[in-house]
């Protein structure tokens, strides 16, 4: 029997969508490789020794694969848990399973184009004569991207159970901070999938590592983050009986905790509200990217933390990989001002009589201080590890937040929430380009 909600979800698509979108970022990723080439191939210059070109290869996999996973836990509980279906089927009976399948099988068609721009921006590895290297490091982003899909219907269906759950209020009540409780679960629900797909890409690289140096049975290891995913999908199906028309109500709870909070209490709740003063468009602005929004901001902190790692050592290339790293991160925070344009009608801003300008500026804003979280770890790992080595990609990090801020939001301005498509080959141009300064100004 053919899915109805994939029906559905095939006629929208028919109506909405402008046509390949997804060939922008892949050709903008064949056109950053170059430019990211020395940077993040940097071991391709020196002596192509098996030990060295696995070595490059475990580091380059992980990273990649951490990133994909990242924006794949991220629009996973965008496409579950704040999705647009969810307004309108709440009035209607719904099978959970059958319109949990359509929703990954449409997550997973517009996302699809994640891995393959990761495959052609390491594409020199395979063009220097590393064929075997190149196809081990696709194979574990790719399977970084399943293990994250799977994963993550599955984690967030589970932060509903845990919400709900009499048991881990406790827990709860020690992590949401100035959150309410209910919404807890859900804040950290995508660093819980991130947590689960590091394990599995970390053995997994690992094993390709060991592969290119004889030992063949590495090979097997790519096979545990889709494993891990599918074990994910099984969950996330018996889940989706009990919790997913259960999440409506929890976000019915969590919106009424936000709207009877007192005002002067929710200028200390809302993320950086103090900033905003007396301007009424980056008010707005900051408290639609918290409470809709929420993951965002966290999750830029959370890959903060992969930057810290990169700007953890004594290397004096580290600067160069805190921007490659921290400016990956930074690109995907910084399309924020096209998730907030997503859910405004075009008459919105006339509506409300705000003007153009200063819609544009404050999610601009909104963007480059969100941005900070995916910056700030990474230069102060480098700070406390080599001092004056901090102000190059200082200066280029906040350069690349800036740009890649205000081209979202101008962007979102015209195409609202297709402007991810337009700004996406934008932002890795950019990225590619910061990374290829950082490497020009790096010591010898």
């Amino acid at each position: 029997m053919p899915n109805p909600y994939a029906q559905v979800h095939r006629r929208i698509r028919a109506h909405q969508r402008p046509g390949p979108t997804w060939i922008l970022p892949v050709v903008a990723a064949g056109l950053a490789a170059p430019l990211a080439r020395p940077v993040l191939l940097g071991f391709l210059d020196g002596p192509a020794a098996p030990e060295t070109i696995a070595a490059g290869t475990d580091a380059v996999a992980f990273r990649l694969g951490a990133l994909v996973a990242s924006a794949m836990a991220l629009h996973t509980y965008t496409d579950l848990v704040r999705g647009p279906d969810r307004e309108v089927l709440d009035v209607h009976p719904v099978q959970a399973r059958p319109l949990l399948r359509a929703i990954a099988a449409r997550t997973a068609r517009q996302r699809w184009y994640l891995p393959l721009m990761a495959a052609v921006l390491v594409s020199p590895l395979a063009l220097a004569g590393h064929v075997q290297a190149w196809l081990g490091l696709v194979a574990v982003v790719v399977g970084a991207w399943l293990c994250s899909l799977g994963v993550g219907f599955s984690v967030h269906l589970g932060a509903v159970w845990v919400a709900f759950s009499p048991g881990l209020a406790r827990v709860l009540d020690l992590l949401r901070g100035d959150n309410p409780r209910m919404q807890a679960a859900l804040i950290y629900a995508p660093g819980v999938v991130l947590a689960v797909a590091g394990v599995a890409l970390g053995v997994a690289s690992a094993g390709v590592s060991a592969a290119l140096q004889g030992w063949a049975p590495g090979w097997a290891f790519l096979a545990l983050p889709p494993l891990v995913g599918l074990a994910g999908a099984l969950v996330a199906g018996p889940l989706a009986d009990g919790f997913y028309v259960r999440a409506s109500a929890l976000l019915a709870e969590i919106d009424a905790a936000w709207a009877g909070v007192d005002e002067g209490e929710e200028e200390r709740r809302v993320y950086l509200e103090w900033l905003a003063g007396d301007r009424p468009e980056l008010l707005r602005a900051l408290r639609q990217g918290w409470r809709r929004l929420r993951s965002w901001p966290m999750g830029a902190w959370g890959l903060g933390l992969l930057g810290a790692m990169a700007g953890w050592s004594a290397d004096p290339g580290a600067a160069s990989q805190v921007v490659l790293v921290a400016g990956a991160a930074t690109v995907l925070v910084a399309a924020v001002p096209t998730r907030l344009a997503e859910g405004d009608p075009a008459w919105l801003d006339q509506a409300l009589g705000v003007r153009a300008g200063p819609v544009v500026h404050a999610r601009a804003a909104v963007a480059f201080l969100y941005a900070q979280g995916a910056i700030l770890p990474a230069l102060l790992a480098l700070l406390i590890r080599q001092g004056g080595a901090i102000l190059r990609p200082l200066l280029l990090l906040e350069l690349l937040a800036l740009v890649a801020a205000f081209a979202a939001a101008l962007i979102a301005r015209r195409l609202r929430g297709r402007g991810a498509w337009a700004y996406a080959p934008l932002g890795v141009l950019a990225w590619a380009g910061a990374a290829f300064l950082s490497l020009a100004g790096a010591p010898p």
